[in-house]
């Protein structure tokens, strides 16, 4: 694109209280705050999905997380940030028509790409195939930032799955989320690069230590092994208190949902990787308990004989 035209096409500043990116440095600043890959944080609440390296069932994870918290009455944000690699759409079983190659080009508004998914969840598609998105400018970063911030009304919770390893994508989000969770299997190369994640993100300025979550998991022993040695490591050598949003095991039932692209919460409810998932909604998310009504708190006692 010419600078020409890129000037015509030049995005605005972010509204008051959205969004605004930009993009990460190598160097360390003296405070997390200013920092210069620090966003401005949105008014409803960020969790980012990442990991050091891929084929540890990050995606999973975000695809079924949503779900299981749209079950408990949450009104989920769904992101797709593979923008590049989408996977998202077939997890869930939803075939969009426009994804974000859209919106960047400007044919599409944000709400005009968005996918009504299962339960209470709502997906923002990436590409698939696309390599030019596997890493996005700062203007394009903008784009998609802009973006969320619209879409956030009606939202109780935005999820971002990012793509794997630690892009300069990546690690804008997880610096602009309010909660991060790496996650890990218990194979040494995996959570061998989730520390290496971790020990980034605390380079670059992350105001909250990362969670961390143990996937396919042989056994609840095997996985509160795992996730010690990171925490161990993290704490000596980082002084970084890492805790741990506990795990879910290893479940054929898994493998099974994907291949009829829905999610295991949905289709096979009672098996263990479903209640792992549903566990760990219940402990992001508790619906809020209505108001007693002001007329049953005023209304008079009645005397009946």
């Amino acid at each position: 694109m010419s600078r020409a035209k890129r000037s015509k096409r030049a995005v605005p500043s972010p509204p008051r209280g959205g969004l605004r990116v930009i993009a990460p440095t190598g160097a360390v600043e003296e405070t997390a705050l200013d920092h210069p890959a620090r966003w401005t944080r949105p008014h409803v609440r960020t969790l980012v999905v990442a990991s050091g390296k891929g084929g540890v069932g990050k995606s999973n994870l975000a695809a079924n997380l949503s779900v299981a918290l749209g079950e408990q009455g949450a009104r989920v944000l769904l992101v797709d940030a593979d923008f590049a690699q989408a996977n998202l759409d077939l997890l869930l079983g939803v075939h969009p028509r426009f994804d974000i190659q859209h919106l960047l080009a400007g044919e599409k508004t944000p709400e005009e790409i968005v996918v009504q998914g299962p339960r209470n969840v709502r997906l923002v598609p990436a590409a698939s195939g696309v390599p030019d998105l596997a890493e996005l400018d700062d203007v394009r970063r903008e784009i998609v930032v802009r973006a969320l911030s619209q879409l956030e009304p009606g939202s109780d919770l935005v999820l971002i799955d990012t793509a794997s390893g630690v892009g300069r994508s990546v690690l804008s989000l997880c610096l602009a989320a309010d909660d991060v969770v790496v996650v890990t299997t218990p194979e040494m190369p995996s959570y061998s690069d989730a520390y290496g994640l971790i020990k980034l993100l605390q380079q670059q300025g992350i105001q909250r230590p990362p969670h961390l979550l143990v996937n396919m998991a042989g056994s609840a022993e095997e996985a509160e092994e795992t996730a010690h040695r990171i925490r161990l490591v993290a704490r000596r050598f980082l002084r970084l208190d890492v805790d741990s949003w506990g795990h879910v095991p290893f479940d054929p039932s898994v493998v099974r949902a994907v291949r009829r692209q829905e999610p295991v919460v949905s289709v096979y409810p009672q098996s263990p990787a479903s209640l792992a998932y549903r566990a760990l909604a219940a402990r992001l998310w508790q619906p809020p308990q209505p108001d007693p009504s002001p007329e049953a708190e005023s209304a008079p006692e009645r005397l009946e004989a």
